[in-house]
């Protein structure tokens, strides 16, 4: 018995499907049934029974399970502590960012790549909860707070929303500047599968008649998508303020202006290359403060430096 064969048996326990243990473990699923059966017919036991509603552990299972989890947690234990005993110190921060997040970082470059001094920074694209136990990522950049006490939110700032349009569309459709543009103006959306923008998405079916017939999973195609007329859409402030195509009809929407967090794992703190990414992408946000909070529309829009 190895490590890897505990791996499936640990995954397929947390995930509760073949699918979610695949997912985790970044094998595809057929692969992942044909090992964990593998196994199985190894030890000659049963370790999970395929049911309508997921994975459900067999006795032999059960007696399994517990000391899967535990190697897990020894191994991730043991490659956090990995750094320190090599000597050498971490030099490469990787940080999980959506597009919106990633893009204040890029407005700022000059700034953020200034405060880094030597440590270099990689952007990771991801819309989820990122696996920070794995070391596969040092710090992610989200408004939910994290959901185990092993990880640490640290607020640098706020993110609002409003609606725009673009400035073609809003002169044809004089709707879109009254509360009526909820019914009588097209929309643009947002994908419902994958979804990366779920609170965006229910304010809209809160108030739109049926859901838009134009709908993309990132906001950087709605943004183009509104910039060229066909409709009116959600966008973050800071985006939407700095197109000159567009026209924001709505002050910033107070429930959708979110806290938004730095995560990072208990045990990362103490790595200076850490702290200095923190510290660089709090000043980044800081900065960009009044742009990420937008202004009133009585008042004059803060242009993009």
């Amino acid at each position: 018995m190895n490590w890897d064969d505990l791996k499936l048996v640990d995954a397929a326990a947390r995930m509760r499907s073949l699918s979610g243990a695949a997912k985790a473990l970044d094998i595809s699923q057929p692969q992942l049934s044909r090992r964990l059966k593998s196994f199985e017919d190894r030890i000659g036991a049963r370790l999970f029974d395929r049911t309508p509603t997921g994975l459900k552990p067999t006795d032999a299972g059960l007696r399994l399970i517990p000391l899967a989890d535990d190697m897990r947690k020894k191994a991730e234990a043991a490659a956090r502590i990995l750094p320190d005993l090599s000597g050498s110190a971490l030099k490469v921060v990787r940080v999980a960012v959506d597009e919106v997040r990633a893009r204040v970082l890029t407005d700022r470059f000059e700034l953020l790549t200034g405060l880094l001094d030597g440590v270099e920074l990689e952007l990771i694209s991801s819309h989820q909860h990122v696996n920070h136990q794995s070391r596969s990522i040092e710090l992610q950049i989200r408004n939910c707070l994290p959901e185990t006490d092993t990880l640490i939110a640290r607020k640098i700032g706020e993110l609002a929303y409003a609606v725009y349009g673009s400035a073609d569309y809003v002169a044809k459709h004089p709707a879109s500047r009254t509360p009526d543009r909820y019914k009588l103006c097209t929309w643009l959306g947002f994908a419902p599968d994958d979804l990366w923008y779920p609170s965006q998405m229910r304010w809209l079916e809160t108030r739109l008649a049926q859901m838009p017939k134009l709908r993309s999973n990132t906001m950087t195609t709605l943004m183009n998508m509104t910039a060229s007329g066909a409709g009116l859409c959600l966008l973050p402030v800071f985006m939407g303020d700095s197109n000159r195509e567009l026209v924001r009809l709505t002050e910033p929407l107070a429930e959708l202006t979110n806290v938004e967090h730095i995560i990072v794992h208990r045990d990362l703190r103490r790595e200076p290359a850490v702290r200095q990414a923190m510290d660089a992408i709090a000043e980044v946000f800081r900065h960009m403060g009044p742009q990420l909070r937008g202004s009133s529309l009585n008042e004059p829009v803060a242009a993009a430096e």
